[in-house]
């Protein structure tokens, strides 16, 4: 597992398209400053072949919340420890650094794997974004 702040990005940007997150009229260019521009980046490399095969990121201001985004594993390497290791890697980041309240907003289906690493749901509360925006 890689923390890293500078990264290739057609490798994320693949691991956007399997999980079905990417659209045509993205614009590629923007991945590296996404990436740069957050507070933790997390990259999973198979050992064997080099290539990539999970990230996940973290969005904070580096003192209070954080919000946990964009973990994905390759179908392919799915139920092998790779997500929680993903995960666990960018808690230690916010950790280090004293955040102790963290967020995701998940996607419907993947609640037992976010219960399985320690989050939980927060009654009273729903998930909201700007309405027409993609």
């Amino acid at each position: 597992m890689r923390v890293v702040s500078d990264y290739p990005t057609i490798p994320i940007v693949r691991l956007y398209e399997l999980g079905g997150w990417w659209r045509d009229y993205y614009d590629r260019a923007h991945v590296g400053p996404m990436l740069r521009g957050s507070y933790a980046v997390a990259v999973a490399v198979d050992p064997a072949s080099g290539g990539t095969v999970g990230m996940g990121r973290v969005i904070s201001d580096g003192a209070s919340d954080a919000y946990i985004q964009d973990v994905i594993v390759e179908p392919a390497y799915r139920r092998r420890g790779i997500g929680r290791r993903i995960v666990s890697a960018l808690l230690e980041c916010c950790r280090a650094d004293g955040i102790l309240w963290v967020g995701v907003v998940s996607e419907p289906g993947s609640e037992r794997f976010w219960e399985g690493v320690g989050f939980s749901s927060l009654p009273g509360h729903t998930a909201m974004r700007l309405a027409g925006e993609e």
